[in-house]
């Protein structure tokens, strides 16, 4: 971003989703007017500004930094990727099991520098694992089972900084991946989500067992029944999914990644009976681990995470996604990493789409950064306020930093003009600049 920036403006969309007709315009550093009216109509094809950032919520890595890499890890640096893209982010870590001391040493020390006011761009941090049913492409050292002390080292870093944790809760159930590690020093479910709640950390459901839904589903509902008793968080904020639809199982094929599975794909949607889909059938036709999750996300009680790449699940099943439960209790991810290793594992790209793949040909994460994402979120035609609610203001609730955003005095802003171009800067308050 060039230090001058100028900006003509005729509407501005607030945090509170809204859309309002207005007369903005910047230039050298100042407004030099700020006019905000009435909700208006908004043409799809005009220019617009924002208060807000974009959020990769669930990302892997940015520029030369793998997150789950934690003895090479600058968060200043990440921070300086994160300003200069203009947008905010959660880092995902991999933890391995003999790397949880070196976890909790890290995030105190990421707690020190932001209470210094460092590291703006960096909301908090998150795990994905370790305790997870099935890994598929995730590296299999970041997948054990802690024990009470463990977990209880894990939760103590709510305090400072880590925001959830993505856990199977099937994982001691028949044919997890993990069951035949657990032992009488392994607490029960009921008691992991209740320590991680008290501790500020939102469990991150997903990576479930495949052969006993109904079981999974089960269980699902008794996380969700526990912090919603527990958790300070209330409502979708208290708990979060991962990757909606990916690992784990479902009654329907949710994406075609190969040029030749693309040739099948329009068919394949057809078999989807997509325009049948409705809340009460659900486990019928979807399946009943990602029925029960989008129930919940419909009733309020969780946010679903889900990748709008095209590539990780089709679009259109996407855009029904949305359609169901709404994109106030939805986050759009990219599960991005821009190295080509995750945790020493090594990654590669195959012809025809832009994922990662391990090497036993799991799909491992995703490469396109958020700003694409808003891209595909408006090709399938949805409003700049769904746009934003997807990428910025629930990622921002569900990290906790949506209240203290709206209350700062200096504020990042993203303008889009009328090519959906986007540019960021940050300025304070106009009420401030004019008084």
């Amino acid at each position: 971003m060039q230090q001058s920036t100028t900006i003509h403006s005729p509407a501005y969309l607030d945090t509170d989703g809204i859309m309002r007709i207005a007369n903005i315009s910047y230039h050298d550093n100042n407004w030099r007017q700020f006019d905000i009216h009435e909700e208006g109509i908004y043409k799809k094809s005009g220019a617009y500004l924002v208060p807000s950032l974009p959020v990769e919520f669930h990302c892997h890595g940015i520029g030369d930094y793998d997150f789950s890499n934690l003895d090479e890890l600058d968060i200043e640096k990440v921070n300086a990727l994160a300003v200069e893209e203009g947008i905010f982010c959660v880092p995902s870590i991999f933890l391995p099991h003999n790397q949880l001391d070196q976890f909790v040493a890290f995030i105190k020390h990421f707690y020190l520098e932001r209470t210094k006011g460092l590291y703006p761009n960096v909301l908090g941090i998150s795990l994905e694992g370790p305790l997870l049913a099935s890994f598929a492409g995730t590296p299999e050292k970041g997948n054990w089972a802690p024990t009470k002390e463990e977990w209880m080292k894990i939760a103590s870093c709510g305090e400072y900084g880590l925001i959830y944790t993505v856990l199977s809760p099937d994982a001691m159930t028949e044919n997890s991946y993990l069951k035949k590690f657990i032992t009488k020093d392994h607490p029960s479910l009921e008691w992991i989500v209740d320590t991680l709640v008290e501790a500020g950390v939102k469990p991150a459901l997903g990576h479930f067992q495949k052969a006993y839904p109904e079981e999974t589903s089960r269980l699902i509902t008794q996380v969700i029944e526990t912090a919603q008793k527990r958790s300070k968080y209330a409502g979708p904020d208290a708990v979060v999914t991962d990757h909606l639809f990916n690992d784990m199982p479902n009654n329907f094929k949710h994406s075609w990644r190969t040029p030749e599975e693309r040739k099948g794909r329009i068919q394949g949607l057809q078999s989807v009976q997509l325009n049948d889909w409705t809340l009460n059938n659900v486990d019928e036709l979807v399946g009943a681990v990602p029925g029960t999750l989008l129930r919940g996300a419909a009733d309020g009680l969780l946010t679903i995470c889900m990748n709008f790449d095209s590539e990780h699940v089709d679009l259109e099943i996407a855009r029904k996604v949305v359609d169901l439960v709404g994109s106030k209790s939805l986050i759009a991810m990219t599960d991005r990493i821009d190295t080509d290793s995750m945790c020493g594992q090594p990654l590669e790209k195959i012809a025809g789409n832009n994922l990662w793949y391990q090497g036993k040909g799991y799909v491992a994460a995703g490469s396109y950064t958020i700003d694409r994402i808003m891209h595909n979120i408006r090709s399938v035609g949805f409003s700049e306020q769904v746009v934003w609610d997807l990428t910025s203001f629930v990622p921002l609730r569900a990290s906790n930093y949506l209240s203290t955003l709206e209350k700062a005095s200096v504020k990042p802003f993203s303008y889009f003009d009328e090519t959906k171009t986007r540019m960021h800067f940050k300025s304070p308050i106009p009420e401030l600049v004019m008084a």
